[in-house]
């Protein structure tokens, strides 16, 4: 019975010991231009005539430098074309460069064929740039993408 308590005992200690020692490598410190660029936005897509394409709520979420990635919800889609490749919203993927204040957004980041890329400027309550629709053939239609940060309530 000694025996049975005394594993119980060193099986628990040793679970704790590991669980610990593998949160202190997993630590991540993030500088306030990251602090900022995380939260919610409301985004509109206009195409290159500037007639709106999609509006919706963007939201990076995790940043493990220099990745990002978080989810988006489409609110309004004003062109059907975009129905299949962004639906109703899903996950994104990509890069956040804090030197250059630059962002690159994945939309579609299951598909390698039929893709929404966001290249964007990060400025201080906003995201400002243009978005790019790339197929097998390459881009095919692009158009401006701006986005504000929702205050805190």
């Amino acid at each position: 019975m000694k025996l049975i308590k005394f594993v119980l005992v060193l099986v628990i200690f040793s679970s704790t010991f590991y669980g610990c020692m593998r949160c202190q490598n997993n630590i991540i410190f993030t500088s306030k231009f990251v602090e900022s660029f995380l939260g919610p936005y409301n985004f509109t897509m206009n195409d290159s005539l500037g007639n709106k394409t999609a509006e919706g709520l963007l939201r990076p979420k995790i940043f493990e430098d220099p990745d990002i990635s978080g989810y988006f919800k489409i609110d309004s889609l004003y062109n059907d074309r975009f129905n299949s490749m962004l639906g109703k919203g899903g996950n994104f993927f990509g890069t956040l460069d804090e030197k250059s204040k630059k962002c690159f957004i994945n939309m579609n980041p299951r598909i390698a064929d039929n893709n929404i890329f966001l290249r964007l400027d990060v400025k201080e309550n906003e995201l400002d740039g243009t978005w790019e629709r790339s197929t097998m053939r390459g881009v095919i239609e692009k158009g401006t993408f701006k986005a504000i940060k929702i205050k805190d309530q």
